[in-house]
């Protein structure tokens, strides 16, 4: 048989955030493969980042205080927007032609059939 394998180019955008920039990276990072994934028309099995590049990085500062007016203390939360190139080895499944077969079902029960022979009166 001949390799049934493809490797193609797409570009994503993808985002996330978190309490430090290395979280809001790996949360955006980490929605690459959600959004290749819902194609259903190939299977992956390969995704290689060739490319990362920023669209929009925000940090957000805020103070907050416990009941009001205890501890203040600075919070920050950063957002990002990354575009990504990435290389994708997949399977496409609609060029495959598979042999059909046609078999019992496994939850049917011979009984049945002998029980249908005693009614008629066969056995």
């Amino acid at each position: 048989m001949a390799a049934i394998n493809q490797m193609q180019d797409v570009t994503v955008r993808v985002q996330g955030q978190g309490d430090t920039k290395q979280q809001a990276f790996a949360a955006a990072l980490a929605d690459i493969q959600k959004q290749l994934v819902g194609n259903e028309s190939q299977t992956m099995l390969q995704i290689v980042p060739i490319t990362v590049t920023p669209i929009q990085l925000d940090e957000s500062m805020y103070k907050e205080r416990f009941l009001f007016f205890f501890f203040p203390r600075v919070r920050t939360i950063y957002h990002v927007i990354l575009e990504v190139t990435v290389q994708i080895n997949s399977i496409a499944l609609e060029t495959l032609a598979f042999n059909v077969h046609k078999q019992t079902s496994p939850d049917e029960l011979p009984l049945i059939p002998r029980l249908w022979r005693l009614v008629k009166g066969d056995e």
